[in-house]
């Protein structure tokens, strides 16, 4: 058995360490769940500050988005007199009871809605999009990890009973256990770097890393499966 196992140790080993990395890093997302939401947010806030400065070095083009601004706000606000006062005189006949009726609603609705919100909060929910999306991208880093390194194992422990050349059952499950711990890898940077890149930004600037991983993965299982075929045939014949 030993010397079977012998020529894809190596990919085993890798495939055991991506399953012991998923396993960390899943315990550093719940743990250390406060210090990655800082480092997000402080990415997050230092967009906004590279934003202001664009805005500071080009004033011409914040002015004319300030100008557009303004002639919508003045359209809307135009609109909105209009609407009261074509309502005005409909809203005066009103008994003044029912305004302390709805008065007293909307401070309720406020209320409940405050409650809810301090329970989300204490629940752990996300206010930003992008905060909840980067949390969302790294959680992947660790199911991708987790399953690539089961899919090594397996990858390994095929070609070792195949017919396949030793060299090849070597390279074959050491690519593969690479390239199944490139791929979380490339989860876990895109979602540090969401906050700074935004979503489309943070998955192109992986591409160049998530590529290789998934070849690499692709290329072991492509190598068992030809293996496995042609002993399946052969033994047949």
């Amino acid at each position: 058995m030993i010397e079977i196992i012998k020529p894809v140790r190596y990919g085993l080993l890798i495939g055991l360490l991506g399953l012991t990395f998923g396993i960390g890093w899943a315990f550093w997302l719940v743990l250390g769940h406060e210090r990655i939401h800082k480092s997000l947010e402080q990415r997050a806030a230092e967009k906004k500050e590279t934003h202001s400065l664009i805005q500071l070095l080009e004033p011409d083009s914040a002015m004319a988005h300030t100008d557009i601004k303004t002639e919508q706000e003045e359209h809307s606000h135009g609109q909105s007199s209009k609407d009261e006062d074509s309502h005005q005189h409909a809203e005066e006949g009103k008994p003044q009871q029912k305004g302390e009726h709805m008065q007293m609603m909307g401070e309720g609705e406020h209320m409940m809605q405050t409650g809810e919100d301090e329970h989300q909060h204490n629940e752990g929910m996300h206010d930003s999009p992008i905060i909840d999306l980067s949390h969302k991208r790294l959680t992947r880093g660790h199911l991708h990890a987790m399953g690539l390194g089961l899919v090594t194992i397996a990858i390994s422990f095929i070609l070792a009973f195949t017919s396949a050349p030793e060299k090849i059952k070597t390279a074959a499950s050491i690519l593969t256990g690479l390239g199944g711990l490139i791929y979380p890898f490339a989860w876990i940077v895109m979602g540090y770097r969401t906050p700074n890149l935004g979503p489309a930004g943070a998955e192109a600037s992986v591409t160049v890393i998530a590529g290789p991983g998934v070849a690499l993965v692709a290329l072991g299982i492509f190598t068992a499966g030809v293996f496995l075929l042609k002993d399946t045939f052969s033994k047949k014949q």
